[in-house]
């Protein structure tokens, strides 16, 4: 049999190093990236197994308990000439029974009525986690899409200038050493190495959201996809009247608040008393009748005032505490709308003057120096300052883009939204 020699043995593995990352990409869009961090969060599922438990034991628990089955020997001689004797007193009978204990329809419905609403709290988390997952995701996405836009610009005035000092110096007699160069090239090289670290500093970033991504969907190499949302215009949920009565913790408050109060209501009957009741046959021995009877437990709640009464009023404290709490919730919430949807006039309006004024003037900066050193009247240097300025500018709209997003997607994300 023939063996490949050595170097021919290539493994997949040796073959995939040579691949590009960006083979691997996956394009996602806005919507689909929101969809599959839901989808994929351990989180959520939690959450649904939970509320799934509950409403199992909710059904459950109108249930009446099992019924017992009780048998054994009663009566049966220890002492005397019948010790141990099975047959020969008359009281010695073998008995079987059932047992059933009956609880109140009306505590199994408030005990019932507490798992539901137990049930509805856990599902209002549910909405409050998804609410989260899609600002997370939409911010994440919205940090690549911008910073990649801001990476594009920042190379391009980057390699513009390496290839304007790569022309100059090529230009400069006296060979390529760094001491044989003279200052203003050396100038330059310092200038661009500035701008260069603005660019990885830049990229960083984007792979930094890139990282949150696909730690929030699942994805190994998300890419974007699609066009960005306008987020100029403020989201129409925010201008909504009752927006912050929809608020999914608002809406947790207040299913708290639901839970304490049915748990007051299901403690406000416990001394209603559970009654059992058994029926009995018992078996003695030849000669003697067998027995058969009925016997009924009743709870005995003699000391209500100091046991069941303080266990409601516990309770009652409780969901006026959940209702107080509520109430101060909502004027949280109510506040912070006011103050996210001031920042976000008052960030679109900083970002809109970067990039509608600050911008176009260092854009026409560098024109004009631009043609300056084509005539002769100007340095390199001067033209790459005015390119690091641009920079600058670039990376502190990119960074005010980021602050309009992140206040817009705060308020467009209030409540969880149904991503078709």
């Amino acid at each position: 049999m023939s063996v490949l020699p050595r170097h021919h043995r290539v493994t997949w593995q040796w073959l995939l190093a040579f691949v590009p990352v960006s083979a691997f990409a996956t394009p996602v869009t806005l919507p689909q990236a929101l969809i599959a961090a839901q989808d994929y969060s351990a989180e959520l599922s939690a959450s649904r197994h939970q509320a799934d438990a509950l409403d199992n034991r909710a059904g459950l628990a109108m249930q009446l308990p099992d019924p017992k089955l009780k048998f054994g020997i009663e009566n049966l001689p220890v002492s005397g000439g019948n010790t141990d004797r099975f047959t020969r007193e008359g009281m010695t009978m073998e008995r079987i029974g059932i047992m059933q204990d009956y609880i109140s329809s009306d505590k199994r419905q408030r005990k019932a009525d507490t798992l539901r609403a137990e049930s509805r709290e856990v599902a209002a988390t549910r909405q409050s986690i998804r609410a989260r997952l899609q600002r997370e995701a939409a911010l994440a996405w919205m940090e690549m899409a911008i910073g990649g836009q801001t990476v594009s610009q920042l190379q391009k005035l980057v390699d513009e200038s390496q290839h304007q000092i790569g022309v100059q110096r090529g230009g400069v007699s006296g060979g390529s050493g760094g001491s044989s160069l003279p200052a203003s090239v050396l100038d330059a090289r310092l200038t661009l190495i500035s701008m260069q670290d603005k660019l990885t500093e830049a990229g960083r970033d984007v792979q930094l959201a890139r990282t949150r991504l696909s730690q929030l969907t699942g994805i190994g190499q998300p890419e974007i996809n699609g066009a960005i949302p306008s987020f100029t215009e403020l989201p129409a949920q925010a201008l909504q009247a009752g927006s912050v009565e929809q608020h999914p913790e608002i809406i947790q408050a207040r299913r708290e608040a639901e839970v304490a109060q049915a748990k007051s209501s299901q403690s406000a009957i416990a001394a209603l008393p559970d009654v059992g009741v058994e029926v009995y046959y018992g078996h003695r021995a030849d000669g003697y009748e067998d027995l058969a009877g009925v016997m009924f437990t009743v709870d005995l709640p003699l000391f209500t005032a100091s046991r069941q009464d303080k266990d409601h009023a516990a309770d009652q404290s409780m969901a006026m505490e959940s209702n107080d709490r509520l109430a101060q919730r909502v004027r949280d919430h109510q506040a912070q709308l006011t103050s996210l949807l001031t920042q976000y006039q008052a960030a679109t309006t900083l970002w809109q003057r970067q990039k509608n004024d600050v911008i176009p003037l260092q854009q026409q900066r560098i024109s004009v120096i631009q043609a300056q050193y084509r005539a002769g009247k100007s340095s390199l240097n001067e033209v790459l300052d005015a390119r690091r300025n641009l920079i600058d500018s670039q990376i502190a709209e990119r960074n005010a883009a980021l602050e309009v997003a992140r206040y817009w997607v705060a308020l467009r994300y209030l409540a969880p939204q149904e991503i078709h």
